[in-house]
């Protein structure tokens, strides 16, 4: 694919040559929790195509952002995953995400666009100031995803699958349901009915989400 610059001597702009071009930003946020293959990013980016998926690849690879990995087990693969520049790139794009929030419509008026808690735990916990007593939350998204929160001080991170056998809280819940808890509403979980199943320290369910929130 042909590339477009702005063809400027400059910081900014050399930076949009590459993370200006549609769908690179996205890739970056979905490599925040962790390295993914190939397919694994495909099937989180609805709506781009396979060619478009690795020509952005490719440029943010030549920028520096992204590396390939080589893995044997549990089967051969080749993962992507965010380098130190990819990593600070990334905690530019929490804050672009955050200044971005208040642009969305309510989750019920999102008419056709894709709805996905895991984006909005990845904001959320890249901006953590404490508050959570340390440990892991292993959460079960839609009875398909499975992800952690780790945390620890004042520092917590989103990561795909479940990262230690004794978490502090198990959560299941549907994206809606999550994202309901997350933006603070409603107090208890007890009002979602079975759209969330907590397990282990339930008593810090609403402890959790409002160090989410802060």
């Amino acid at each position: 694919m042909s590339k477009r610059t702005y063809r400027q001597y400059c910081g900014l702009a050399a930076a949009l040559d590459v993370v200006g071009q549609r769908w690179a930003l996205l890739i970056v946020r979905d490599l925040i929790p962790g390295p993914r293959r190939f397919t694994d990013l495909f099937d989180g980016l609805p709506g781009i195509s396979t060619d478009l998926l690795a020509d952005r690849l490719r440029s943010l690879e030549a920028a520096g952002a992204v590396h390939q990995r080589e893995v044997r087990t549990p089967a051969p693969a080749n993962l992507y995953e965010l380098t130190e520049r990819g990593r600070e790139l990334a905690r530019m794009a929490g804050d672009l995400a955050r200044w971005g929030g208040p642009l969305l419509p309510p989750v019920d008026a999102a008419g056709d666009r894709v709805v996905n808690a895991r984006w909005t735990l990845t904001q959320r916990a890249g901006r953590y100031r404490g508050g959570f007593p340390d440990g892991d939350v292993h959460i079960l998204l839609d009875q398909r995803d499975e992800l952690t929160l780790s945390f620890g001080g004042d520092r917590a991170r989103l990561a795909y699958g479940h990262q230690s056998a004794d978490p502090i809280m198990v959560i299941e819940a549907t994206t809606t349901a999550m994202l309901a808890l997350v933006r603070g509403t409603p107090e208890d979980s007890a009002d979602l009915g079975d759209d969330v199943i907590v397990a282990g320290r339930t008593d810090l369910l609403r402890q959790l989400f409002h160090a989410l929130n802060s």
